[in-house]
This record gives C-alpha cells, structure tokens and sequence, in this order.
C-alpha cells in the first residue's frame, strides 16, 4: 500500500518541521506558563550538566597549583551542578508531565474537532486518508510524545553546544570527536525512516488482523462464526497477517539494526582515540591534569550525548511523524471547506428546488463512475423516490445531497446557489436524515432520538419534542416497549441498559430524522431497511403527512429511497436509477404506462413475487 501513496517510503505525509510549530503552538495553546517553564528548566538544567566537568578541571587545577580559593570555589560549584542537576530534573519532569497532560487532551480535543468538522467522508472513505488516521491511532502514544520529545532534544542540543565549546578550549583537534559521532545523527533520519517504513508496509496486513480480531471477539458476528464453525479459519488467517506483520517489520528494522551498529562502531575509534590524544599531550606537558580529566569527562558525555542524541532525535522523528499525520488530516479538512463562501448564506425557504448539473462522482482508486452526468430537478415541496437495482447509485446520490461528497464534476444548486460553496454546518442544520446503516447510539432513548436537532438538546432532552418525532415517525408505539420510556438506557453492556431488535433500533434512528421540524431537505435512504412492507406503508403515509407540513413551511424536499415499490407510488416524483444513471424520471403513473421502461420492468417483477 505505501507505494501507491505519495508519501511512500520513510518521508512522513506532512513536513516534521512544520509538525514541530504546530506541537509548539499547542503547548502554547495548551498552558503558556509550564511551555516557558518546561524549556526554560530544561535549557538551564543542560547548561549545568554541561558545566560540571569544567568546575571539576578547575578543581584539580586548583589542588595542583596550590590555590586554595580556586578550590573552595570550584568545589562549591561542583556541589552546586551536582545538587542543581538534581532538583531541575526533578521540577522539569514535573512541569513537563503537567504539560504533556493538558497538551495531549488538547491535540485529542482538535483530533475531534478536525474530524468533526471535515464536511465529507472523504477522510473515512479515501484509502490514504484511512492509512493515515489508522496509523495516527496506532502511533497516538507517540503522538501525545512530540512536545516532550521537543523539550528533550533542546536540552540535548544546548548540551552538545557546551561540550563543543569546552573541548575547543582544551585543544582544537577534539572537535574531531563530535564528527565521529556525525555519522549517528545524520543517520538517525534514515534508521527512523526505516521503522516508519515498517509501520506503512505493514498498514494493510494491521488493519486485516485488526477486522479478523474485531469478528473474533465482538458480538456481532458472533452467531455467525458459531454457526458455520468460523473460528478456526478466523484464527488461521488472523494469524497469518500477523506472520506477515512481522515478517515485514524484521526485513525492514534488520537494516536499521545493522546501520544503528555500524555508526556507534565508527564513534568508539574517536573516544578512544580522543583519551590517547589528551594524554599524550598532558605527558609532553601541553596541557593540564585537569584539561585530562575534563576531556575524559567530556568524552563520556559527548559518548552519552551521541548515542543518546541518535535516540533522541530518532525518537522525535517518530513523534513528529505522528504529528505529521495529524496536520495532514487538518490540510484535509480545510481543503474541504476551501470552496466554502462566507458571504453565502443557506436559503429560509426553497423557492425553485434544487438542481443536479451533469452531476457525476466516482470513488477513490475507483475506475468508474458510481454517478454520471446527472441532470436532475428536484423541485421545492416535492416528494421525491429514487429506485433502481442494488449498486445504482441511489445512496451515493443521497449523500451528494447532503453535501457528504463533492461531485467529481458538475455542480449542485441549491435555489441556484452552488451547494460547494454553502457553509456546511449551515447546510447540515437545514438537513435531516435517516439511512439503512444507521448509527446505534447507546444513550438513554429520548437522547438516542433527541440528538437530531443538537439546538433541542440541553443537559435534559425535552420529552414532548422527542414524542412528537417518534409520533412523526410512526414510532410512538415504541416507547410502549421500554421498560422507562424515554429513560430507558440502550446498550445491554451499560447498567441497567437493553439491547433492541433491528427494527426498534430503525424506528429510533428514523424519530432522530424527524427531530428537525423545518429542514430544507429531509433524506430517508431505505430507512425501513429493517421492517416490513406493511409497517413501511403505513410508515410513509405518516411521513407523507409531516412533508406536507415541511412543504408548506420551507418548501423542503423530501427524498425517500426504497426498494419497495408500493410505497414509492405514493411519491411526486419517480428517479429510476441504473448503474450510476438517471434512465426515467416522471409519476409511478406516467412511469408504468412506458412499455420497457425500467420501472415498469422492476415493477411488474416485485408484483409477481407478492403474487
């Protein structure tokens, strides 16, 4: 899979550096004093680590010479580093904790809030956005570990700074000692890359085992793998996707390893060599005791700031790529609002309807149209069915409506208003919807219901504005069969809380549609999926009666799909719909009165099986 995206290979799909600002302008967000503080500490704490083998030269010097105040005052200072150090690391992993926690649920607010406010499913539907948010799920630890990891590479970094300046001050040549650890660091990006390469190879391998997991051990499926004896071919292929799993992580970190060794081979002939060189020198008289002692030190912290800057700074990549993934998702989610007009303002009421103009759409790595080149009126106060076979592409067209797809090509006008540049929480507020695959909210039942019109919903769910949409449903006789009404809790794994059958579970989901009273355009895609044709018709004959209402109060449209043809007879307006086409449009009369049109066909088929 990581070959067909753009970001193949070890390049993240954001730039790290532009991921790093956005990290830092959360922890700035998230509490301005313990950001200053967090890198404050933490810089000054590197400054004294740095520092202490410089006071402990003075020292030796000091003893050597003779001066006893350039020992006092050196020992004090080492006693100082020493008891310093101490207490900045213990404050800075404080305030950094302290940090960490309010900027994670802060990024995992925003994380929402993008995926809240991107108006198409394009990030659940596109297999590289998908790639993306499944991978910033796996990776979310080390996503809550990017501004950490920050504040951890500055204090290495004001550290290496010192320990360069320090060895200068010795003899020029140890500065060769930092290049043999050159190596290291500028193949941190590529031992990393290798990792996050492993990661993006073994994507789709993640998510097969993840959906073999999730039928293995969830309740859906759980008849099913009982009944045909699933289990054992379940388990098989769950754990071949986890042989393939690390069959891939270990041909790609096998390389890491190798480099990983090779580099920290290549920095222990420098630190070695580094302390041959400092003692010869101090034999020949050059330099001091003390310079021995501070390069020996010095030599153990660059040692230790080598290796563990190649980790640092490994680690911080990886971070900074799962930050990477989520700038990404929110590029996405303004590049889907970038058609978006301010100064556009959504219709109180249709007054001409709303028009498909050569309207096609075609799904992601899809080498077909699921839509093309609709033309289409719907005009205002109409009741409008679309019908065709399995695949046509009755929902999708649903979903254009609502502004969940952008068309590929063509526009959709709403009153002659391109609906791509309408605000879509404003569009979304004058739409309302029930579809076949319908959320089950596990919330008490009036707010599984009231959560249609959120305007409506405060801490407590006004109980007459619930039953009068399940009334407008057809679903009141529903609240008979709760054992607390409007109270009762859903859910069979919550306390006290009931599971529903597919039908009640329906009836909830279609009184959440007609929780909106005035909606410009009400969409019912095969809501009733779940019941049986004589509810259904009885079902529509109610809904008939609250789109006359929407009618006459906003001139909404309403559009039912349906597989059923005696409720569809009963619309204004009769779309026939044959792979991605509009074929016929007219009244069910005018429609079966076509010999060998397509409804007439399908008509007369479902007739005969009720005969």
């Amino acid at each position: 899979m990581a070959d067909s995206t753009p970001w193949s290979g070890a390049r993240p799909p954001a730039s790290r550096l532009r991921a790093a600002t956005v990290m830092l302008g959360i922890a700035w967000q998230a509490d301005r004093r313990r950001a200053v503080l967090a890198f404050g500490i933490f810089t000054v704490q590197a400054l004294v680590t740095a520092s202490f083998a410089w006071w402990l030269k003075l020292l030796l010097d000091g003893l050597a010479a003779g001066e006893t105040w350039r020992v006092v005052a050196a020992a004090g200072a080492v006693a100082a580093c020493v008891t310093a150090g101490t207490g900045l690391d213990y404050a800075g992993s404080r305030v950094r904790m302290a940090l960490n926690e309010r900027a994670h649920h802060l990024v995992e607010r925003q994380l929402a809030e993008t995926l809240g406010r991107t108006p198409t499913l394009e990030i659940h539907e596109t297999p590289e956005h998908l790639t993306q948010l499944e991978l910033l799920d796996q990776e979310s630890w080390e996503f809550g570990e990017a501004i950490p990891s920050l504040v951890q590479l500055t204090n290495t970094a004001v550290q290496v700074v010192v320990t360069v300046v320090l060895l200068a001050s010795v003899h020029p040549l140890l500065l060769l000692l930092p290049a043999f650890g050159a190596p290291m660091l500028l193949l941190s990006s590529r031992i990393n890359g290798l990792y996050e390469l492993g990661d993006e190879l073994a994507a789709a391998p993640q998510r097969r085992a993840n959906d073999l997991w999730d039928l293995a051990t969830l309740g859906d499926a759980a008849k099913e793998v009982r009944l045909f004896r699933l289990a054992p071919e379940i388990l098989r292929r769950f754990h071949e996707a986890h042989r393939e799993i690390r069959a891939t992580h270990l041909r790609v970190q096998g390389r890491g390893l190798a480099l990983g060794f090779a580099v920290r081979l290549a920095f222990l002939v420098g630190y070695f060599g580094a302390i041959l060189f400092v003692v010869d020198q101090a034999v020949r008289g050059r330099v001091s005791v003390g310079d021995v002692v501070l390069t020996a030190v010095l030599a153990g912290q660059v040692l230790n700031l080598v290796d563990g800057s190649g980790e640092i700074l490994q680690w911080t990549l990886r971070t900074l790529t799962a930050a990477s993934r989520f700038v990404y998702l929110n590029d996405v989610a303004s590049r889907s609002r970038a058609t978006v007009d301010a100064r556009r303002t959504v219709p109180e009421r249709l007054r001409s309807g709303i028009v498909l103009d050569h309207v096609s759409y075609r799904y992601p790595r899809s080498e077909a149209d699921a839509l093309h080149d609709v033309n289409l009126t719907l005009p205002a106060g109409s009741t409008v069915a679309i019908v065709g076979d399995n695949g046509a592409g009755k929902t999708t067209l649903v979903k254009l409506l609502a502004g969940l797809y952008q068309p590929t090509s063509g526009r959709i006008m709403v009153d002659g208003i391109d609906l791509a540049t309408l605000d879509p929480d404003r569009w979304r507020a004058r739409v309302s919807a029930a579809f076949q695959d319908f959320a089950r909210w596990e919330f008490t039942a009036g707010e599984a219901v009231g959560i249609g019109d959120l305007a409506g919903v405060d801490d407590r769910v006004d109980p007459e504005r619930v039953t009068a949409a399940l009334d407008r449903a057809g679903a009141s006789d529903l609240l008979d069969t709760l054992p607390r009404g409007l109270d009762t809790q859903l859910g069979p794994s919550w306390p006290g809380g009931i599971d529903l059958s597919g039908g009640q579970w329906q009836k909830l989901a279609i009184g959440r549609a007609m929780m909106r009273t005035a909606p410009l355009l009400l969409l019912l895609d095969e809501p009733t999926a779940a019941l049986d044709a004589e509810t259904e018709h009885l079902l529509f004959e109610r809904w008939t009666a609250a789109a006359a209402a929407v009618r006459r109060t906003t001139g909404g449209v309403t559009v039912l799909v349906s597989h059923r043809f005696s409720t569809v007879r009963m619309a204004d307006l009769i779309v026939v719909l044959d792979r991605g086409r509009v074929v016929e449009v007219g009244s069910h009369a005018d429609l079966v009165a076509r010999r060998g049109g397509r409804y007439a066909e399908l008509f007369e088929l479902q007739a005969r099986s009720y005969r």
